[in-house]
């Protein structure tokens, strides 16, 4: 697996995990933005990306089922 694509799977892998904590987006935002993982992994502190698999996340985890993105 290429570096970027590993690293955008970590921040997904995240979100997940704070999500199930009960976190909320801006919650999560401001975790993964001042972690140490940010200067580790860029893609921590892009916002909007945290914002896809928030809503990713939640949907997933309100429906019960895996999210399909439309193309």
């Amino acid at each position: 697996m290429g570096k970027v694509k590993q690293a955008i799977q970590e921040v997904e892998e995240e979100v997940v995990s704070l999500v199930k904590e009960g976190h909320a987006l801006r919650g999560i935002q401001r975790i993964l933005g001042d972690n140490a993982h940010s200067q580790e992994n860029p893609y921590m502190s892009d916002t909007l990306l945290i914002e896809k698999y928030f809503n990713k996340a939640v949907w997933e985890r309100d429906n019960e089922e895996e999210y399909h993105e439309q193309e």
